[in-house]
Formats: C-alpha cells, sequence, structure tokens
C-alpha cells in the first residue's frame, strides 16, 4: 500500500534521530542511556486493562480518534497532521497495535519530550512561522526495548501458529481451480495445487495462517481479480484463460497483503540490523 503524501515531508523527519531531547532521555552518559530500571510491562491499554486479541481498530496515541488496524497509515499521518508526531520505522514494529498502547499509556505519565526528539522546522523563519515535530525512534533505549519485546512475542505467537496448523489434521478446504475437495492437512491441498495446476505459493511449512491465505486468494478470484498482475476481468472464463496463457497461476511478490503469512518474515523482524 502506498503511504499517504503527507509521509513525504515526514520521511525527512526520520534522517536524523540525534536531534534535542529532553528530560529523562536528555543525559549526557550514554552508560545511563542504556540503562531502564524497571521492566517494560506488555501489553496495556491506558487504563491498565490487557488489551483484547483482535481488536479491531487501534487509538490514536494522544487523542480518542480510532483507526482500524488495517488502516494503519491513515492513523499515522492523523498522529503527524494533528499531533506533530512521527514514528520512525514503523514497518518494523513487530505488532502496532500494542506498540501504541504502550506509548498513549506512557505519554499520560511523562512529557513527550522526555522520549521524543524534538525537530524544529523552519527554524530560520520568524517564530510565529516554526514548528516542532516528534520523532520516537529506537534511539531511546526504552523504545529499543519495546520493539525487541514485541518481536519476540510475534515470533513466539507465529511460531506456535505454525506448529500448530502443521499438527492439524481438521482442515477441510476446496481447490480454487478445479473445486476439488480435501481433507485432513492443509499441505494435501498446497501440495495439490502445486502439482495438479502449478501454482505454487511455497512450501507448506513455510507458511502460517494458511486458512486466512486461501481465504484472501479465492475472494480475489470470485471478484475476477488476476493473482498476478492483479487486473480484473469480465468473467470467469475469460479470467482463468487469461491466467493460463500468460502463466500467472502465481501471486504477485510485490504485494505486501501476503507477506503476513510467511513465517520467514517474522524471523526478518528479529535480526539485528548490520
Amino acid at each position: 500500500m502506498a503511504a499517504p503524501k503527507a509521509w513525504g515531508a515526514a520521511a525527512g523527519l526520520e534522517e536524523d534521530c540525534g536531534g534535542t531531547r529532553g528530560g529523562v532521555g536528555s543525559g549526557g552518559n550514554a552508560d545511563s542511556k542504556d540503562c531502564i530500571l524497571e521492566p517494560l510491562s506488555l501489553p496495556e491499554s491506558p487504563g491498565g486493562t490487557t488489551i483484547l486479541k483482535g481488536s479491531p481498530s487501534v487509538p490514536c496515541i494522544f487523542c480518542e480518534e480510532h483507526f482500524p488496524v488495517a488502516e494503519q497509515d491513515k492513523l499515522l499521518k492523523h498522529m503527524i497532521i494533528e499531533h506533530k508526531i512521527v514514528i520512525a520505522d514503523v514497518k518494523l514494529v513487530a505488532d502496532f497495535q500494542r506498540y501504541v498502547l504502550y506509548w498513549r499509556k506512557r505519554f499520560t505519565e511523562q512529557p513527550i519530550t522526555d522520549f521524543c526528539t524534538v525537530i524544529r522546522i523552519n527554524s530560520t523563519a520568524p517564530p510565529e512561522e516554526q514548528d516542532n515535530y516528534f520523532l520516537l525512534c529506537d534511539v531511546l533505549p526504552e523504545d529499543r526495548i519495546l520493539r525487541e519485546e514485541l518481536q519476540k512475542q510475534k515470533l513466539k505467537e507465529i511460531l506456535e501458529q505454525q506448529q500448530q496448523e502443521r499438527s492439524d489434521t481438521s482442515f477441510h478446504g476446496s481447490c480454487m481451480f478445479c473445486s476439488e475437495e480435501f481433507l485432513g492437512n492443509r499441505s494435501v491441498l498446497l501440495n495439490h495445487m502445486a502439482r495438479e495446476h502449478a501454482f505454487n505459493i511455497g512450501l507448506p511449512d513455510n507458511i502460517v495462517y494458511c486458512s486466512e491465505f486461501l481465504c484472501t486468494l479465492q475472494r480475489k478470484l470470485d471478484n475476477l481479480q488476476c493473482l498476478y498482475c492483479e487486473k480484473t476481468f469480465r468473467d470467469k472464463n475469460t479470467l482463468k484463460d487469461h491466467m493460463r496463457k500468460k502463466q500467472h497461476r502465481r501471486i504477485n511478490p510485490k504485494n505486501k497483503e501476503y507477506d503476513r503469512f510467511y513465517v520467514i518474515n517474522y524471523l526478518a523482524l528479529t535480526e539485528s540490523p548490520v
């Protein structure tokens, strides 16, 4: 999904995480910056209530606006425009919902300048035309530790889900190309589509949330959309002919919607940057 236009200006703010930081984060001793005296408490809402898994929306860090989980970019745009806060490297946050709820609570306890780098724009302009933006990034030890903990939790959940799907024998699904039904393990259906229809989405053991993945693909086909080029056709037969002749019986590797269905993408999040 393309980022909102407002990110064009915001992206420049992320280039420098070493700006002026006030309050707690302003200590000059590097060792003290790496010290968190109390363990992080994850994940809780501002009121102290543990968040519900699968909650349909994410609140703004500062106000009562809520946005659907699937519309993360709209929330980020809202926080930039309305509250002048930018979250650095947000795509590397393993669990955005818990991340936001954590900082929503923390910002009620201490001033924003205790945590964020303050970036002044139009610094050469008259004072009334100057403005401050706040950058929340992992230069702050607390933010770095939070991101690491969320990554570990997310990976643990994914590996548990993967193992459950590997051993599950109650799977029931139909082939998207010939409508043959399959019972047992998910691998039977995936191997059938790869062998009989040259439709290979990867090894079964590399996939997670398989049922949701298959439903997503089936929904696109029901909407007469090619899975590879994502063009829409007038009827099912035209779509089938197109996918066969163009060898489009595969998914679009550039479509980020599919990333969450591959275990390797969660493993990549836990790798330390070089």
